[in-house]
């Protein structure tokens, strides 16, 4: 007796519906997500990390090492006394210290089309920042915001510690 195949060798059943396991989909949906993050761009990378160190991504939370690349909307944990420094694509660099929490809320680069936007969350913490090319071609894209001020860049080095 010959079998029927439909959609990825799956066995037919019936007329015209298919047997499409649960884990398959699940699976699926998996891959597509991290398709959707290998589309974006990295927009820094982890240069180093000491200690606890997390990103929360798309509402999950993972322990990183230092290479790891970061995109936006990354959240950089530093627990207790964990710290890490990111270097951006610019070339901009900021120091994260113990206990601290920093939210890449937008970064765009791109000099041919002089579009730049650089915004930052510090919301607990301490962070050292040195503006790369961004202090030279657009000082006025970057923004620091904590819960209590924005801060507007126009220099290159700056230190802000969140209470």
């Amino acid at each position: 007796m010959k079998q029927r195949v439909g959609f990825m060798g799956l066995k037919k059943k019936g007329s015209g519906s298919f047997r499409f396991p649960l884990c398959a989909w699940a699976l699926f949906a998996s891959l597509a997500a991290d398709a959707a993050a290998m589309a974006q761009e990295a927009v820094a990378r982890l240069k180093t990390v000491s200690g606890e160190v997390h990103v929360s991504r798309d509402n999950k939370i993972a322990r990183v090492l230092a290479g790891a690349p970061l995109f936006s909307g990354d959240i950089v944990i530093t627990e207790g006394d964990g710290s890490a420094g990111i270097t951006f694509t610019d070339g901009s660099r900021v120091s994260m210290g113990p206990d601290s929490e920093l939210r890449i809320d937008r970064y765009r680069f791109a000099p041919i089309q002089q579009d730049y936007a650089f915004d930052l969350y510090l919301r607990k913490g301490s962070a050292a920042f040195s503006t790369g090319k961004f202090g030279k071609l657009a000082p006025g894209a970057v923004q620091i915001n904590t819960p209590q001020a924005a801060v507007g860049i126009r220099g290159t080095k700056f230190l802000i510690k969140v209470e």
